[in-house]
């Protein structure tokens, strides 16, 4: 596949974010996406960019999957944020992120490649081998979620029994970070069935999950 690299900078008072989607050759030569992003605080801050789930002795352990993956009309959201959890449910684990702390100055970076066409993934909805179509969307929409530390009462811990060197730390209340990349074109694999997707502040969260007869 030919690299294509679409890069969007953005700047606040409380950081500059700077982010890439390109084209690229992934393993054994097939298509991929490549997402790189980074983000530098001007104050403290805690970004929400630690995705995990439960391994099978029920210990917690790094999203292998990277980043959840959502697609809305003619955009791709790229969301590292809680996913959205179906009105009639009340699952066990909601799969709150956890944090990363950012100094000021500090450059808090990362990927993750994706296989193309990309496929919907969350953590409470994992099956991504559910029916699909083919399409394909012109919008790419990075979400990840932030809290200053100038706005919290006390410092966040970690989880209990873990380091934030390894696991992150525990926030609550975060704000979003919703950055646009448009127009490019990305072949993703939307399923045809129930899933619950990303809503963007001021739009509306899933439905009701169907339930078993």
């Amino acid at each position: 596949m030919n690299t294509m690299i679409e890069l969007v900078r953005e700047r606040t008072p409380a950081y500059a974010l700077s982010w890439s989607f390109s084209a690229v050759d992934g393993e054994g030569g097939e298509p991929s996406f490549k997402l790189e992003y980074e983000v530098t605080a001007s104050e403290e801050l805690y970004l929400g960019d630690r995705l995990w789930i439960l391994d099978s002795a029920g210990k917690r352990v790094p999203d292998p999957f990277g980043v959840y993956r959502f697609v809305a009309g003619d955009s791709l959201r790229l969301v590292f944020a809680r996913p959205p959890v179906p009105p009639n449910v009340m699952p066990r684990v909601v799969f709150q992120p956890l944090f990363s702390r950012l100094d000021p100055g500090e450059t808090r970076r990362n990927e993750v490649l994706l296989k193309a066409p990309i496929d919907e993934y969350s953590a409470l909805g994992r099956d991504i081998n559910s029916e699909t179509v083919l399409e394909e969307v012109s919008k790419v929409i990075l979400v990840l979620s932030y809290r200053l530390r100038s706005t919290m009462d006390k410092d966040p811990v970690p989880p209990p029994l873990e380091s934030p060197d390894t696991a992150g730390y525990i926030v609550y209340d975060p704000e979003l970070i919703v950055s646009t990349l448009e127009p490019t074109q990305v072949p993703v694999k939307r399923r045809t069935g129930y899933f619950a997707r990303f809503p963007l502040p001021g739009e509306p969260g899933p439905g009701p999950a169907p339930m078993p007869t």
